[in-house]
């Protein structure tokens, strides 16, 4: 047996198990890499506080989670094609904050990861129709939490704190689309818990819907609705005016409702000019000339009208409403303050910027962990996937990826790094014997602050 504790570079000096530790009398020397010694935000700290201190009001025996906001980055959401050729008025960019954010409880005295969120923030230098807007990208979580009776309440105290927060800082808005994984995928954690059921739509709305009932009782939320009933309320007639988030469902079905309408326009524009040929071609005009087909596609009324829906906007405004009633349910407008507040002041962020490749986005993490088989499936699993997220979140600084010889296709972690060519490296020992015509760049784990240097 292995136990799942060990790691091999947290432990390089070798490991012993909890058995032999007890048969020995000895102790093991704590890992350094742990989600307390993380850097702490504002953020992080006000959502540790809410939850640990409504687990203490309840009475609950269970230890204090830890939250550590991992990843805070500006980044600009682009407008994409269709939207921005139709509509030239429309923002071409949308100025954001992306943010990470992983929560941990000490299970057997092994900090789990059990809870993840990724979202988008977007302040008042944002233009409209996103300005004072927060968007819940991904939410995911593994049952590990205890005592389980506490799970969703704590799920939720996390999210209430989180629109709590950004109502403290100037936000207006908050978005949810409450989008269950399909059978297999994933959104944050490899490998779930095969008795963890994925919710079902309905079920999922429900569950989003306890919470900001919760949130209202707490008075942190003002009002929520779905999007379809805030659009009518608001009385929002044209599709810009629907928030606009990067990976949400509205960009992508607007683009894909422009592109059939322009191809529904060029069909009949292409059918009216075969028409139009036809009877210039025709030598003797007769009935067989102007059939009804033809009459009825070139000078119809409801032609005629749809051709003025296209240019003002509406027949794609129709559409897009269309769709919004169908999927309603799903899509949550979250108001934090009352629409009679005085003139919220800008938009703030008490925090600094914290660059961490492996979580900027789910990508990357979810990528790492499907590669070293970092699995969420069962307790013993998390516990050494939890490990191992710590030990490569306390190790950012390093390069973070396997680089492999042009030469003789080796693993290198040390290597020498060609700026010009972008994807040619070489190990040491090719470097010497191998002649590469532009200048290389020593690059790697094993060089120290002022080692790296340039050679020909």
């Amino acid at each position: 047996k292995i136990c799942v504790l060990y790691h091999e570079s947290i432990w390089p000096e070798g490991y012993q198990c909890d058995g032999c530790l007890r048969e020995l009398k000895n102790v093991r020397r704590e890992s350094k890499f742990t989600a307390k010694r993380l850097p702490t935000t504002k953020l992080g700290n006000f959502l540790e506080e809410k939850v640990n201190s409504f687990l203490r009001n309840a009475g609950c025996d269970a230890g204090e989670v830890t939250i550590r906001v991992v990843s805070s980055c500006n980044k600009v959401l682009d407008t994409r094609p269709g939207m921005r050729d139709r509509f030239s008025s429309f923002p071409t960019q949308f100025p954001y904050r992306t943010k990470a954010l992983f929560v941990f409880e000490e299970i057997d005295g092994i900090e789990v990861c059990f809870f993840g969120m990724h979202v988008q923030e977007y302040g008042s230098d944002s233009p409209a129709p996103n300005t004072r807007r927060v968007y819940i990208s991904y939410l995911d979580s593994v049952h590990f939490f205890r005592p389980k009776q506490y799970r969703t309440v704590v799920y939720h105290e996390i999210l209430i704190g989180y629109l709590e927060f950004c109502k403290m800082n100037g936000f207006q808005t908050a978005h949810i689309w409450a989008c269950p994984p399909g059978e297999g995928d994933d959104y944050i954690f490899h490998c779930h818990p095969i008795e963890q059921k994925i919710p079902k739509p309905k079920r999922l709305v429900e569950w989003y819907r306890n919470m900001l009932e919760r949130g209202k009782a707490q008075q942190v939320i003002n009002e929520f609705k779905d999007i379809f009933a805030h659009c009518t309320d608001e009385e929002i007639t044209a599709v810009t005016e629907i928030p606009y988030f990067e990976g949400d469902f509205w960009p992508n079905v607007i683009e894909e409702t422009i592109k059939e309408i322009d191809q529904e326009e060029e069909e009949r524009k292409a059918s009216v000019a075969n028409v139009d040929q036809q009877r210039v071609g025709s030598k003797k005009v007769g009935k067989r000339g102007t059939n009804k087909k033809g009459s009825k596609k070139a000078g119809s009324g409801r032609s005629s009208k749809k051709t003025t829906l296209l240019v003002t906007g509406d027949d794609l405004s129709q559409k897009i409403y269309q769709t919004m009633d169908k999927h309603k349910e799903v899509f949550f407008v979250v108001l934090l303050h009352p629409p009679s507040s005085s003139p919220l002041p800008a938009t703030t962020d008490p925090d600094s910027l914290i660059t961490c490749d492996l979580m900027d986005g789910r990508d990357a993490f979810l990528n790492l962990a499907r590669e070293k088989h970092w699995e969420f499936s069962s307790l013993r699993r998390a516990k050494y996937s939890s490990l191992s997220m710590l030990y490569e979140l306390h190790n950012q600084g390093g390069d973070r990826f396997v680089y492999s010889c042009n030469s003789c296709n080796a693993d290198i972690e040390m290597r020498w790094h060609c700026k010009e060519c972008g994807d040619y490296d070489l190990c040491q020992s090719c470097y010497t014997k191998t002649t590469h015509e532009h200048p290389l760049e020593k690059l790697g784990f094993d060089m120290g602050p002022e080692e790296s240097t340039t050679s020909n």
